[in-house]
């Protein structure tokens, strides 16, 4: 629970700075963001990654053992499971490539500026849902 709070925080965040930047919220304008924000796209990426549970974050402990949790109640929902699973990861990647890639609509924007406390709030973000995967019996008892 807590590296799902961190990560879909986390991305909320992202959403939250583009939108600042943007000043608007239409996911149609909002296209090709890689070319003008790069380091907040690989961020992006890296929340994305961690809110579909890929290997290096914490989440996919967590959903490993929620797995093992829910089959030990009912053999029938772990059918259920890998679907939402599975729909929440194409959703989120699709996200992705659709906000990251294409042509964007940015008139005569200039996004030169960096705050560095936007990249300080989002690498904030990101590290403990990587490093917990070091120590992971600080959140986690067996």
């Amino acid at each position: 629970m807590v590296a799902h709070g961190v990560a879909s925080s986390g991305l909320f965040c992202i959403v939250n700075i583009y939108y600042e930047r943007l000043g608007r919220r239409s996911f149609y304008i909002n296209k090709g963001l890689i070319l003008v924000f790069p380091i907040f796209s690989l961020l992006l990426f890296l929340l994305v990654a961690a809110n579909i549970a890929a290997p290096p974050s914490i989440n996919l402990i967590s959903e490993i053992f929620l797995m093992a949790r829910i089959l030990r109640y009912d053999t029938f929902i772990i059918l259920v499971f890998p679907l939402g699973s599975f729909l929440g990861a194409v959703f989120s990647i699709y996200m992705f490539s659709y906000s990251q890639h294409g042509r964007g609509y940015y008139l005569a924007y200039s996004f030169v500026n960096r705050n560095y406390r936007e990249l300080h709030t989002l690498v904030l973000h990101i590290l403990p849902i990587n490093l917990l995967i070091l120590n992971p019996g600080l959140f986690i008892s067996i």
